[in-house]
C-alpha cells in the first residue's frame, strides 16, 4: 500500500513524502514504515506500542481509529498520516 505523509512529520522520513509498504493491515503498515524509518517510531507510537492520539489515520480517505489500524489493507489502498496540530 502507498502511506503518505506530510508537514512535520516528513522530517522523520527522509522527506519523502510516499512510501510504499507491503503489510497485510493498516497497523502492520504504519508499524513497518516506523521500522523502516526509525526516527518515526518514537514519534508515531507512544511506550505501548500504540498509534498516538496526536495522530490521524486515513485508509483510502476514511478516517480510522486505533481500534480500525487492524482492517485490512492490499496494495490499491493508500493510507494517509497526518500530524494533529492545535493553537490559537
Amino acid at each position: 500500500m502507498m502511506v503518505r505523509v506530510s508537514g512535520a512529520l516528513l522530517r522523520f522520513t527522509d522527506y519523502r513524502p510516499v512510501i510504499t509498504v507491503a503489510a497485510p493491515t493498516v497497523g502492520a503498515a504504519l508499524t513497518k514504515l516506523a521500522d523502516e524509518h526509525l526516527a518515526l517510531k518514537p514519534v508515531l507510537f507512544d511506550r505501548e506500542g500504540r498509534v498516538r492520539a496526536t495522530h490521524q489515520i486515513f485508509l483510502n480517505g476514511e478516517q480510522l481509529n486505533r481500534e480500525q489500524l487492524t482492517r485490512p489493507a492490499g496494495d490499491a489502498d493508500s493510507v494517509d498520516l497526518l500530524l494533529a496540530v492545535s493553537g490559537g
